[in-house]
């Protein structure tokens, strides 16, 4: 696919910019590729930090004296008056800037496939397409309840449509925008005229409550968009651009059969200001592809919708990239780290007016860097309803 053709350097360097450029001058001279409609899912099971400190593996592993040190550099007042699971909200909060997570329920009875198809329904009656009238399907997903049939197989099944071809990929917290680079291709060259996009994962079925830094992260959801030829409310300025940067060491989650036979395969995840500068870099070096490939400014960008890992993330970006207070979406206080759903749910709730009402046409970049490294961007334009 002309998405990972490079043009050949004569020393050898890849010229990343010059490659971007060709990609985004090839996708013009294809057939467009339209934003019909959005959609996502989160659990109406909403865990706030004091529910989650009553786990028991986390009251026996968080360290509060440990936290109260720190926190008695910001306010030492507080530090010592605060009870440990007031302690454990303060500090969760002021890590990652998480107050609440949705989360399946404990009984495993919701599936991340489930949380897709509900997502995938409601992007589908946002774009008023019927399941049936698709053409292509890409799922981003990294805990499906099964491996085989493959999580496409199955959601293709849930929305009515079992006939429908696609396939699962996972990069992780970047899926999303590498499932939209797959269905921009489908789209701008031909093959398909309609094509569902979807992000969903249940992450805390698989997160270490033993370790507090992890679980206080990740929550469970699911956003989706569909992709068409005809014109719709949302266009795609220019191929998502799609980049990587291998490392195991940020983020890791042992395969099926793998490891010891009773091995208890959890995320396992290392932080740090090395691992929050990398995500702020990267996530603004895509981005900043993506708006020019797009033929922009960062001046004419009106939202940026970057992966909600942390908030410091976030807020670290919005100030490597000189942007006023509004234009970076931050929305991972409700809804925790929902890998690379967090991308289309914030989409979806931004279209939907969460985050204000709004009106006429306006640019908008999704960023996002996940383990691996893996990263994505792209510019769209949305045009709102006056």
């Amino acid at each position: 696919m002309q998405a990972y053709i490079r043009p050949p350097d004569p020393v050898g360097v890849i010229d990343t910019t010059s490659h971007y450029r060709q990609v985004a001058s090839l996708s013009r001279s294809l057939r467009p590729v339209y934003l019909s409609g959005t959609g996502h899912y989160v659990p109406g099971r909403l865990v706030d930090n004091f529910e989650l400190f009553n786990l028991p593996a986390i009251r026996r592993s968080f360290d509060s004296e440990r936290a109260r040190i720190s926190l008695r550099k910001i306010d030492p007042d507080a530090a010592d008056t605060l009870s440990d699971p007031e302690v454990f909200d303060l500090w969760a909060r002021q890590l990652t800037g998480i107050a609440r997570r949705s989360m399946v329920p404990a009984d495993g009875g919701t599936t991340s496939e489930d949380l897709c198809a509900r997502a995938s329904l409601r992007a589908l009656d946002h774009a008023g397409i019927a399941s049936t009238d698709l053409d292509f399907l890409v799922v981003a997903n990294l805990t499906a309840q099964e491996i085989v049939p493959n999580a496409a197989s199955t959601l293709g099944a849930l929305i009515d449509a079992p006939a429908l071809p696609g396939f699962v990929l996972n990069t992780a917290c970047s899926g999303f925008l590498h499932a939209l680079s797959v269905g921009f291709m489908h789209i701008t060259t031909g093959e398909s005229d309609a094509v569902l996009v979807v992000s969903g994962d249940a992450l805390t079925r698989v997160t270490d409550y033993g370790d507090p830094k992890t679980a206080v992260l990740f929550g469970d959801g699911a956003g989706a968009a569909v992709l068409t030829s005809r014109p719709g409310p949302g266009r795609v300025l220019s191929a998502p651009v799609l980049a990587a940067e291998y490392s195991a060491d940020h983020l890791n989650l042992m395969g099926q059969g793998w490891g010891p036979d009773d091995a208890d395969h959890k995320i396992s995840m290392a932080g740090g200001a090395n691992v929050l500068r990398h995500a702020i870099r990267t996530m603004r070096e895509v981005a900043t592809s993506a708006v020019e490939n797009a033929g922009l400014t960062w001046d004419d960008v009106d939202f940026v919708v970057p992966h909600q890992a942390n908030e410091r993330i976030t807020v670290g970006l919005e100030r490597a990239l000189k942007l006023s207070k509004g234009r970076v979406i931050h929305a991972i206080e409700d809804i925790g780290n929902v890998s690379a759903s967090t991308v289309p749910i914030t989409l979806d709730r931004l279209i939907q007016g969460e985050f204000g009402s709004l009106s006429g046409r306006s640019q908008i970049v999704l960023t996002a860097v996940g383990g691996g490294y893996a990263s994505g961007a792209v510019a769209i334009e949305w045009t709102f309803a006056d």
